[in-house]
């Protein structure tokens, strides 16, 4: 009978999975044509691509899946090598914000909140929250220990009274630093973040002139 013939050809049992690589590939080189995409550009998403599903592989998550549009798209820009705006920059950084619907000055500010403290740099230059008592209520008396003025508070964030520089703090406790021209009211991230405010403020010319 047809079962018996098939009972004495059994196939062997599967082979083992192989182990994945200790490390992402490289991606092809993507010569440049007339009219056709910027091959840094593809080699950047390629790269980008071989990274995430060598972590889905390794860790069984995706690192960036959580993340809005928005969010990957400034991560995706901030992770381009440099920071001047080059032709290939700039037209990233177009085609990037027309597809989130912003500005590609919005993109810019946005990509130097990420390459301060990532996702929770984007989130402090964004959104504006009220922390509880504590680390942000004894700041400025270290603000002041320092031979600073005294900063102007308003929720997470405390400015100094020439409007020049700013400090926020984050959801993560870190104090993150911003410049404006005085007066402008235009923020930008400036440094790396800290637990001190005062060494947050590293990065910005800071005076005690009132």
């Amino acid at each position: 009978r047809a079962s018996e013939a098939l009972a004495r050809h059994r196939l062997p049992p599967l082979p083992r999975p192989l182990p994945p690589p200790p490390h992402p590939g490289q991606p092809p080189a993507y010569p440049a044509s007339p009219g056709g995409p910027d091959p840094f550009a593809l080699d950047q998403l390629a790269t980008d691509a071989a990274a995430r599903a060598h972590a889905l592989l390794t860790t069984g998550r995706d690192p960036v899946g959580e993340l809005t549009l928005w969010q990957d798209a400034v991560r995706l820009a901030a992770a381009r090598p440099g920071s001047g705006l080059t032709a290939g920059t700039r037209a990233l950084y177009a085609s990037l914000a027309a597809a989130t619907g912003r500005s590609t000055a919005q993109l810019a500010r946005a990509v130097a909140a990420w390459r301060q403290g990532g996702i929770e740099g984007l989130s402090v230059l964004e959104d504006p929250w009220d922390p509880p008592a504590g680390r942000f209520d004894r700041a400025r008396p270290l603000l002041l220990a320092a031979d600073l003025p005294a900063f102007r508070p308003w929720r997470n964030h405390l400015t100094h009274p020439r409007g020049h520089a700013q400090l926020r703090l984050g959801r993560d406790g870190l104090w993150y630093a911003y410049e404006s021209e005085p007066g402008h009211d235009d923020w930008w991230p400036r440094g790396a973040p800290d637990l001190d405010p005062v060494g947050a403020l590293t990065a910005v010319a800071v005076s005690d002139e009132h």
